[in-house]
């Protein structure tokens, strides 16, 4: 089954959704100073890779690489709910730019999400992490990885925020849908009472079927909803040691400030960056088509992890 972007710009519904809000400017809390950069970019080299999952599937991916010998820091992107490896268009402007100043990256598709080849009903806790640790392992086979960050976007920030742990020295997540346990799917999933309702019908029938503007969509296995209801992603912020940073969007229906609230109050040390007339994929909210919000997104996310991962 082909799975669309519900985040993308061409989806005229949503657009019509979010294109409200009020002309605005970036607030950064705490931003520290840019590293001083070479005056000379690399050259860099995009690729279009399968890497081979735990559970001998493909998984879709684009790497992007400086052309040097020399050891580098990676950058592991993870794309929203019935997303892909694009990020809603913020993915491969940052990767560039990292690249460009000597950091690698790689951005993967989760089961079921862009060109997987998989059923949506793999698209679980346990496989994503599996994912994020065979594009890992891959890239650390390939090349001379030095410190690892990570960038996860929505139900990325979610699956950034349970895998982080020890295994990254820094992690930035964009408007995360990281509150504990099943509510942590009620902003995007259309809320609690829709939520149970689907817990329950994959508890009858293995598996139950999201509903997007009153037409199936896709269907989330057991597994998922078992696993998200056991999940302490705020609890992993709590304990993280590494550099952390968020960003909130202004004006969101899919991930409420009272879940980027619970983020930022559960992280011992975090930046804070909050984007106004944006959207929850960082665009105009406004709907003047401006690129600002995007530009800053991105162009502030590369300082921190350049800041931190050299």
């Amino acid at each position: 089954m082909k799975i669309y972007n519900i985040y993308g710009r061409k989806n005229k519904k949503l657009k019509k959704l979010l294109t409200f809000g009020i002309l605005s400017t970036l607030l950064l809390v705490g931003c520290s100073q840019t590293k001083e950069e070479k005056n000379e970019k690399m050259n860099v080299s995009t690729e279009k890779i399968t890497v081979k999952s735990k559970r001998n599937t493909d998984i879709y991916a684009t790497t992007v690489v400086p052309d040097t010998k020399e050891d580098m820091p990676l950058v592991v992107m993870a794309h929203g709910f019935v997303g892909d490896r694009e990020g809603c268009a913020n993915f491969e402007p940052l990767a560039n730019k990292l690249a460009e100043n000597g950091i690698a990256s790689i951005r993967i598709d989760f089961p079921g999400n862009g060109e997987s080849k998989e059923d949506y009903t793999a698209y679980d806790l346990t496989n994503m992490t599996d994912d994020l640790d065979s594009a890992i392992a891959f890239m650390k086979d390939k090349y001379s990885i030095q410190k690892i960050g990570m960038v996860g976007h929505s139900m990325g920030g979610r699956i950034t925020s349970l895998y982080i742990d020890n295994k990254v020295d820094v992690a930035v997540l964009w408007a995360p849908a990281a509150n504990d346990g099943l509510s942590g799917l009620y902003d995007f999933m259309g809320g609690e009472k829709a939520v149970k309702e689907m817990y329950n019908e994959a508890k009858k029938n293995g598996k139950s079927t999201f509903t997007l503007w009153g037409e199936p969509y896709v269907d989330c296995s057991l597994q998922f909803f078992e696993e998200n209801e056991k999940s302490k992603p705020l609890e992993n912020i709590a304990q993280y040691k590494g550099k952390l940073m968020i960003a909130v969007d202004e004006v969101d229906d899919y991930v409420s400030k009272t879940t980027t609230n619970a983020v930022i109050q559960a992280a011992t040390d975090i930046q804070v960056l909050n984007v106004k007339n944006a959207d929850h994929v960082f665009d105009a909210a406004d709907g003047s088509g401006s690129q600002e919000p995007r530009q800053l997104l991105v162009e502030r996310t590369y300082e921190f992890l350049n800041n931190n991962l050299k």
